[in-house]
């Protein structure tokens, strides 16, 4: 197939297409050709998205309509996944207008566009978030996707929300082949300490005592990159349309307080010193608990998750305790 993906110099991006060549299929990509913003310090990962060998490059922003449409129209895929997004919920809080526009908006251009120019497209894959949810009552834990009440607790969740009721209505009104993942908190990045796990795991390897970390209360679902990343391919090569229009949780389902994961690392490398807890302000309306169902994934993917939390944290430690 032909397969359209945004976000190839992101966190997943590269191993998808790695992946989806390997399996047979051409890929097509949108780039900036300027670094800007966040991607500017992140020169490497650029370099290693752009040194992916039989991707055809279309340069261009997701905020710029015409662009995409003209890249969709000219490539024509069957399949499109729409990786690229501002990933950093605590950001969000303080760059509310870059995240809609990116997050929101350039879900939108890239949706129309490729409903407007893409007739044959077969599926458009989504990367939504488990933050959708918010401060859910103690009862729809683990949460299911449907009959449930999106409660956005950050900019990111609204503008996470917003994205995914436009492909819905997309799907309702035009039949348009969207899948909505609801990502849980996804970790394995190598390069980039900024996310919670990857964030502990570099304090506690560099050894420096205390390290400083933020809420010890909140209890969070993971799902480790080569889990997330088996779950994207599955969709773009399944034949199964009951997914299309629905959205799923892609989650290993085993929650964990923030506390207990640091304590799972502190184990893992070793680390003897003291952890300074609440370290930053607090978010404005945190959620305490986000806990998820993959039940729903399995049946319409016969997708299931293969790393442990335990598993996944052993591998990425090693990234950092080798550098």
């Amino acid at each position: 197939m032909k397969i359209f993906l945004t976000g190839i110099t992101g966190f997943l991006g590269q191993r998808i297409a790695e992946t989806l060549i390997d399996h047979g299929h051409q890929i097509g990509t949108l780039s900036r050709n300027v670094a800007t913003g966040d991607r500017a310090s992140n020169t490497e990962s650029m370099i290693r998205g752009e040194a992916v060998k039989g991707v055809q490059y279309y340069y261009g922003d997701l905020t710029d309509y015409l662009v995409i449409s003209d890249a969709l129209k000219d490539y024509q895929p069957d399949v499109i996944i729409h990786l690229a997004a501002q990933t950093s919920v605590a950001y969000s809080f303080t760059h509310m207008k870059e995240v809609f526009d990116v997050n929101f908006i350039g879900v939108f251009n890239m949706a129309e566009a490729a409903r407007r120019e893409v007739p044959n497209l077969k599926r458009f894959i989504w990367s939504g978030s488990a933050e959708e949810y918010g401060i859910q009552p103690e009862e729809n834990y683990p949460t299911k996707e449907d009959d449930i009440q999106l409660h956005a607790a950050s900019p990111y969740g609204v503008a996470k929300i917003a994205a995914e009721n436009f492909l819905k209505y997309l799907h309702q009104a035009y039949k348009f082949p969207a899948i909505i993942f609801r990502n849980a908190n996804s970790y394995g990045r190598k390069h980039n300490h900024q996310f919670v796990i990857e964030s502990i795991i570099f304090q506690m390897v560099q050894g420096n005592s205390p390290i400083k970390l933020g809420d010890p209360k909140p209890i969070r679902d993971f799902i480790f990159e080569e889990d997330l990343l088996n779950a994207y391919v599955l969709a773009a090569e399944s034949d199964n349309e009951e997914i299309l229009g629905e959205a799923v949780n892609i989650t290993t389902g085993e929650p964990t307080s923030i506390k207990n994961l640091a304590e799972k690392i502190r184990e893992i490398t070793g680390y003897k010193g003291e952890i300074q807890w609440d370290s930053f302000p607090k978010r404005a309306l945190e959620i305490p608990k986000l806990n998820m169902d993959n039940s729903k994934v399995k049946k319409l993917l016969n997708w299931n998750p293969k790393y442990s939390l335990e598993d996944g944290l052993k591998i990425t430690a090693s990234y950092y305790m080798k550098s």
